[in-house]
């Protein structure tokens, strides 16, 4: 199946987002414009991570996009709806690593990419009670519980000057799913902002030969 449109002047990306803050945040980028105007990015909102899979297997077979995308929080050990989000990806496609070639992730969550557009951030757990005080030290939004009102408010505080920072401090926590603190967005990054779409026909190559 090819995942050419039949008529576009762009490449067309997919990003199904896990929730309200992966779909806000990326919006917000969208609206920044930083990324290579040859792409057409194109977020859609699970809504919950039990729906991402079915949101993705649809994108996916309509053909509508050269490439779909998943970006998600691991969660916490021993990750279990992340690992069932990825097995459900690798069998669709019959290939064991599959889901490592269109997941972003962010271990232990999105949060910990959004925030280090203001500081070097960690953070140990997903649980916004835990996290609240740090959002608030950094952003001002109050008593953080990931209202639609509230993530909105954050992601009006992000600007071109902050993505630069965010983009230096996230390739220093590049690394694997497993390991607290981390998150490869800064690999995507990378290639959102290349003009070369070589990631994505090495992408397809590896899923569809």
């Amino acid at each position: 199946m090819t995942r050419l449109p039949a008529i576009s002047n762009k490449h067309k990306v997919c990003i199904i987002c896990e929730g309200y803050e992966e779909y806000h945040y990326i919006n917000k980028l969208l609206d920044l414009n930083v990324w290579n105007s040859i792409y057409e990015f194109t977020p859609i909102n699970a809504k919950s991570a039990s729906k991402i899979f079915p949101k993705y297997q649809d994108a996916y077979n309509n053909a509508r996009y050269e490439i779909i995308l998943v970006f998600c929080d691991t969660d916490k050990p021993p990750y279990r709806e992340y690992n069932l989000i990825k097995q459900k990806i690798n069998d669709f496609h019959g290939k064991r690593n599959a889901s490592n070639k269109i997941t972003i992730f962010a271990n232990p969550c999105t949060m910990q990419i959004i925030l280090l557009h203001f500081d070097e951030v960690f953070l140990s757990t997903q649980a916004k009670k835990t996290n609240a005080p740090i959002i608030f030290d950094l952003t001002g939004v109050e008593n953080y519980d990931a209202k639609d009102e509230q993530i909105k408010q954050l992601c009006s505080k992000i600007f071109k000057r902050t993505y630069s920072d965010m983009k230096k401090r996230v390739d220093n926590i590049n690394g694997v799913d497993t390991k607290c603190g981390s998150t490869n967005f800064g690999e995507f990054l990378d290639n959102f902002e290349n003009e070369d779409v070589k990631w994505i026909k090495e992408i397809n190559k590896y899923l569809e030969e």
